[in-house]
């Protein structure tokens, strides 16, 4: 990766940069309403399976099949993987939080690129999943692939301990001290990410399903999921 596409990746994996994923918990509000998430050791818990069973089987390897279709120009790859993206989600707050972080990055991005033909790629995608969205700013910001899954791994992650912090009892050096544990992950679940690029996207995550199916039900709510 050269300088500047690092710089950029670092853009737009900041928590400053405007997506809306801050209004997002991805079900963990529900689990710490429920007890299931209260404390450090249960939110690494929360995090590990989100990494084992969403993040590399679906969200990452989802990500990579992108960046390789756009490097083939195979826009009909593309908005497939954006469909399947929508299809394999249960929770209905599950696919909003989604989409609507990737329609917020794609218009954001669309605003600050000089490049014309920009806009028109980014109108390919049918429903705007965050992989998708991501996948198609780092192809045109020339982040290589596994930087990229490096890069949106982080995102995710560090979004996860951004809600805990606002959930449960934690500190801000514990959240940090428990991202710097999950980061180190990382670079194997790209790897292996990689190894599976040829297989189709899964995803078995039954507690976090269930976990956003019932935040409607949370009597006191911060997050839209």
């Amino acid at each position: 990766m050269d300088a500047l596409s690092f710089v950029h990746s670092l853009q737009l994996t900041d928590s400053a940069f405007p997506v809306g994923a801050f209004a997002y918990s991805d079900g963990l509000e529900t689990a710490a309403a429920n007890g299931l998430v209260h404390d450090a050791a249960s939110l690494v818990e929360w995090m590990d399976h989100f990494l084992e069973g969403i993040f590399i089987p679906c969200e990452g390897l989802a990500l990579l099949k992108c960046m390789r279709a756009l490097a083939a120009n195979d826009f009909d790859t593309l908005q497939k993987i954006d469909e399947e993206l929508t299809a394999i989600r249960p929770s209905t707050a599950g696919r909003a939080a989604s989409a609507g972080v990737g329609k917020r990055l794609l218009s954001l991005c669309t605003s600050l690129c000089s490049d014309e033909d920009f806009p028109a790629g980014a109108a390919k995608l049918p429903n705007g999943n965050a992989a998708a969205a991501y996948a198609t700013v780092f192809f045109h910001r020339a982040v290589a692939e596994r930087d990229a899954v490096l890069a949106f791994g982080y995102n995710r992650l560090a979004g996860i301990v951004s809600a805990g912090l606002r959930l449960i009892s934690i500190g801000h050096q514990q959240g940090q001290q428990l991202l710097t544990k999950t980061i180190d992950r990382l670079p194997a679940a790209a790897d292996r990410i990689i190894e599976m690029a040829d297989e189709p996207l899964s995803a078995f995550s039954p507690v976090l399903d269930i976990q956003q199916m019932n935040h409607q039900y949370v009597y006191s709510r911060l997050f839209r999921s």
